[in-house]
């Protein structure tokens, strides 16, 4: 019977912090009217022209997309009558605003400034591919990193590559994704505190390999 080769599996693991490149904020615009729908909508929509004229051509500021408007009625409980009464109706206008990192306390300050809210700052790369490239092969380095160490530990030598995958791929294991992420939220003008300060974008990769162990 011919025996099967001995091999050795690892996954290699590696992590980068990079520096973010731009920011896109997520904004919103809410008014209210006891009016009328139509009401609401005129004041959410000037609120809205107000942040696209403070933000226009404003230093850092890339691009600005206002594109989700929703209109609905407000209740409010009335205890005397023990029921929910109509108390008018509420429009929001909602989108994203990207901007360079290092702008975004400013363009915060405008759009308070315009009577608009911050839900939330995710920061970005402008190359993610090439910090997602050196940190995939700065694992494939671990994994072998490891393997070496395997096969000292046994007194063998490392043989050949057999087998390199993205977790999950290969042919012996399951792992998790390489990731991507720096996210930060809040609001503002109110609940939890936004935090501006630009935050690293956290590269984290995983690599599943086999390796033939020599003599």
């Amino acid at each position: 019977m011919t025996q099967s080769p001995a091999v050795v599996r690892v996954r290699g693991e590696a992590t980068a912090d990079s520096a973010p490149d731009r920011a896109t904020l997520a904004v919103h615009v809410r008014e209210s009217s006891p009016e009328s729908r139509s009401a609401a909508l005129a004041r959410a929509s000037a609120v809205a022209a107000d942040l696209r004229a403070a933000l226009d051509g404003a230093p850092g500021v890339r691009r600005v997309v206002l594109s989700r408007v929703s209109v609905h009625e407000r209740w409010a409980w009335d205890p005397a009558a023990g029921t929910d009464e109509r108390a008018g109706w509420e429009a929001t206008v909602g989108g994203t605003v990207q901007a360079d990192a290092g702008a975004v306390p400013e363009v915060a300050e405008a759009v308070a400034a315009a009577g608009a809210g911050i839900g939330g700052v995710s920061w970005e790369l402008d190359d993610p591919a090439a910090a997602r490239r050196a940190v995939r092969r700065a694992a494939v380095g671990a994994a072998r990193e490891a393997a070496t160490d395997l096969a000292d530990a046994v007194g063998r030598t490392l043989g050949p590559l057999r087998e390199l995958a993205d977790p999950g791929l290969s042919s012996a294991a399951a792992g998790g994704p390489e990731t991507m992420a720096a996210m930060a939220r809040g609001s503002a003008g109110g609940g939890p505190a936004l935090d501006l300060d630009p935050q690293d974008v956290t590269v984290h990769a995983v690599v599943e390999a086999t390796y033939a162990l020599g003599e």
